[in-house]
């Protein structure tokens, strides 16, 4: 069938701009660039994109359905923040998912790979100790150490959960490296990506998903010491 309808239409680019702008937006909230709980409107996300609001109504739909952001009754958008329960079940979700993962990739992955997770660790390392933080780096710098492991477990499917999950839950957890409310040497995420390489290094799976998850708990902890989530 794909031979009878080849040339019939023009090929369209695979990339629309609501592509291009649902992507801008999706890296705002992993990054954790937007508050949870903060509200939004299109016209001032369009302003930061620099675009105009047709393509950020269409992206932020799609955010919506994918609970990163919630409708508010005006038809303004509010970045989702979790109540409790409902972060607590974020919290084993990502510790049954997450963890599983890295339990996997110990399996699959070569030497290439454990080094490319060894840079983005001593990358971490490096701007989480500067005196001046970048905060956006380095939580793509964190980011870049999990989904580099999550990649090597070879399930494309579970990658897609992971992240899902965490695009609906960034701006939450990127608390856990505020430095407004704590010193970043106080990070416990330090030791848990060096247990992780060491881990990785040892081809020891259970010992890969121990410290993923104590690396999730551990900011979850925290989150839940400061963020006043409610019941």
């Amino acid at each position: 069938m794909s031979s009878m309808l080849e040339g019939l239409l023009p090929r369209q680019e695979r990339t629309t701009m609501a592509d291009k702008v649902y992507l801008d937006i999706k890296r705002l909230l992993l990054s954790g660039s937007i508050p949870p709980g903060e509200k939004v409107t299109l016209r001032g996300l369009a302003n930061v994109l620099g675009t105009s609001p047709m393509p950020v109504r269409d992206a932020t739909t799609r955010l919506v359905i994918e609970g990163a952001l919630d409708m508010l009754p005006n038809r303004g958008l509010r970045v989702f923040k979790p109540k409790r329960q409902k972060f607590h079940e974020i919290v084993k979700l990502r510790c049954c998912l997450e963890g599983f993962a890295a339990e996997e990739a110990v399996g699959n992955i070569d030497q290439k790979t454990i080094a490319e997770i060894k840079a983005h660790v001593r990358k971490f390392d490096r701007l989480g100790r500067q005196k001046k933080i970048d905060m956006v780096a380095v939580i793509e710098a964190n980011r870049d150490i999990h989904f580099t492991l999550y990649a090597a477990a070879g399930m494309p499917m579970l990658e897609t959960m992971i992240e899902n999950i965490w695009t609906q839950i960034a701006p939450v957890f990127a608390l856990s490296m505020s430095t407004k409310d704590r010193r970043s040497e106080k990070w416990e995420s330090f030791d848990h990506h060096d247990r992780l390489v060491q881990a990785l290094l040892a081809r020891d799976g259970q010992a890969a998903r121990e410290a993923v998850v104590a690396d999730i708990r551990d900011a979850a902890d925290y989150i839940e010491s400061i963020a006043n989530l409610s019941d």
